[in-house]
């Protein structure tokens, strides 16, 4: 795709959020305890900064400074400042407008009182940038690293730049549908639907799995001695509560 040329400073803002859900099936007490343990074993912070630091060095971006807190019983945040120039050594104030200008951030909702055995485990996750930096190279990134089954995507533009010839631009890219940047792979493994206001810059996507496995869906606890009905039963299950999600209607 050919890129518009522009005069001086682009101060396009891009904002790109995620809400991500996955779900698990749980089984009595023991996977219960299980589950509390996998959430905080692989959303943790330190795990939650490794994904944002390698969000930044995709989208092409330096990191300033990094916030992170781990809470009780489970769940956990994290906040990155970056910024496109390289970090500066001395100089406070620049140091200090680069703060204003690009983020990512993650905070974790896991459920703490699952329903009918369904746990539903949230993340949100926004990505602002200023400048040429694209946040929408992430996109299929994001959504396998924490295998997500429904997803909702937000991406909007503010702000204003210009070309050469002095015009004003309110987006520096041509943006059909935020599916466009997503991999073939997941676009077969999942529904897409798109709901989009262009002629204000802002874009919807949402997702969701299209082929269910259910061990999946199942702790290790509880991923033998079914029955076949019983399959069949939690299977139904775990398709009506992504469908809810995916419909946003119970």
């Amino acid at each position: 795709m050919s890129k518009i040329t522009l005069h001086g400073f682009n101060n396009l803002t891009k904002s790109l959020s995620f809400s991500l859900y996955k779900l698990h099936y749980l089984d009595g007490n023991k996977t219960h305890s299980s589950y509390s343990s996998y959430i905080n074993e692989h959303f943790c912070a330190d795990r939650l900064n490794t994904i944002l630091v390698n969000i930044c060095h995709t989208i092409g971006g330096n990191i300033l400074n990094i916030a992170m807190q781990d809470y009780q019983p489970q769940g956990a945040s994290v906040t990155l400042m970056i910024s496109e120039e390289a970090q500066p050594s001395s100089c406070t104030e620049i140091l200090v407008a680069h703060l204003d200008k690009s983020h990512i951030c993650i905070h974790t909702y896991p459920e703490e009182a699952p329903q009918d055995g369904v746990a539903i485990f949230r993340a949100d996750i926004e990505l602002s940038t200023c400048g040429v930096i694209s946040p929408l190279k992430v996109l299929s990134y994001v959504i396998e690293e924490f295998n997500a089954d429904v997803i909702d995507i937000d991406y909007r533009v503010r702000g204003m730049t210009r070309d050469k010839q002095g015009k004003k631009l309110f987006i520096d890219d041509k943006v059909d549908n935020i599916s466009d940047h997503l991999s073939a792979k997941l676009l077969n493994n999942f529904t897409v639907e798109n709901h989009n206001l262009t002629s204000k810059n802002l874009f919807h996507t949402k997702l969701c799995k299209s082929k269910i496995t259910l061990n999946n869906y199942l702790l290790e606890d509880n991923q033998v001695n079914l029955t076949t009905v019983q399959h069949n039963e939690i299977k139904t299950q775990i398709e009506r509560e992504l469908l809810q999600l995916f419909t946003s209607s119970a």
